[in-house]
């Protein structure tokens, strides 16, 4: 049987995705007690009108990052899927420790307790839609690695190693600029993840060709994401990087993101480039420079739809 990706809506084959933005934050309500420079996208009507003009250009799915406990509401992802006929794919897990309130109930939890609500949400039901007529699932993990190892804590991501371990969902790892991808590899290697199994995002921060040709070669996956953050110079960064890492034959290990959690850059709220700009922008780009179809494919939703795919068994 083959994998299915658990969207908002259901399960759906990885190629009924169609272009899938691979990481962005669709919904991000306030949470009192934490950081006050948090982002935060909550008008329904302006989200949905994004939303269309992302589906008008071609979009078909958007991978949403955002996890419980910070600003999730899966009953509103599933009410803009609904609306808009793009797909939704929530997560569970944990994000930075300054979008939680100072005692929030993640960080108080054991690792096999935080391991039980992770599995409970990809298998079961995001908790706030446990008495939704149909729950809504997760379909994969969101974690979230500080400014260091030593500084992530450790009995979270021993739960996110073990939720995949047990429903072999894939991991999607926040990164900061790339810090410290080694030892979070390392880490899951010897909880018996199989790196195939990892992304890793915001990487391109860290555009070093050496280091990323050598993680792609271990089977995890490369997030890129800074095409339109111009204080990551994307032009002489993030585009050559992309450019050699394809040279090398590695499109198959890069997922292409926009990770625009900040509503300046939505034009419904009167920003730029918006989210149509994932295929108006980047994907036009690649046609431009002759990037082959079969790859551009790949790299803007085959790769990250088949990564997310969960199989029987």
């Amino acid at each position: 049987m083959d994998g299915l990706v658990t969207t908002v809506l259901g399960p759906v084959a990885p190629e009924a995705l169609g272009p899938t933005d691979g990481h962005n934050h669709l919904w991000i309500e306030p949470t009192a007690g934490t950081d006050p420079t948090a982002p935060v996208l909550n008008d329904e009507s302006a989200i949905r009108q994004e939303l269309m003009a992302y589906r008008a250009a071609g979009g078909g799915a958007m991978v949403d990052c955002q996890p419980g406990g910070c600003g999730r509401n899966g009953r509103i992802l599933a009410n803009l899927s609904r609306a808009t006929g793009v797909h939704v794919i929530a997560c569970t897990g944990f994000h930075l420790r300054r979008y939680y309130p100072p005692h929030a109930m993640l960080w108080q939890l054991s690792a096999e307790a935080a391991a039980d609500l992770f599995v409970e949400e990809l298998t079961g039901s995001l908790r706030e839609t446990k008495n939704n007529p149909q729950p809504i699932r997760a379909g994969f993990l969101k974690i979230a690695g500080e400014a260091s190892f030593e500084q992530t804590s450790g009995h979270l991501l021993e739960a996110a190693a073990a939720a995949c371990r047990a429903t072999g969902c894939a991991i999607e790892m926040h990164t900061e600029r790339g810090t410290a991808v080694e030892e979070f590899l390392q880490f899951f290697v010897d909880q018996q993840v199989d790196p195939q199994r990892l992304v890793f995002c915001h990487v391109d921060k860290r555009p070093d060709f050496g280091f990323h040709e050598a993680m792609a070669k271990t089977g995890a996956m490369l997030e890129y994401d800074t095409f339109f953050r111009p204080k990551y110079k994307p032009e002489i960064n993030v585009w050559p990087l992309l450019e050699k890492m394809l040279a090398a034959g590695l499109s198959s290990q890069i997922v292409l993101a926009t990770d625009m959690a900040d509503s300046n850059m939505w034009a419904a709220f009167g920003g730029q480039p918006g989210l149509a700009a994932f295929i108006n922008g980047i994907r036009a780009r690649l046609e431009e420079t002759a990037v082959p179809v079969s790859i551009i494919q790949d790299l803007m939703g085959g790769n990250i739809a088949r990564r997310l795919a969960i199989f029987p068994g």
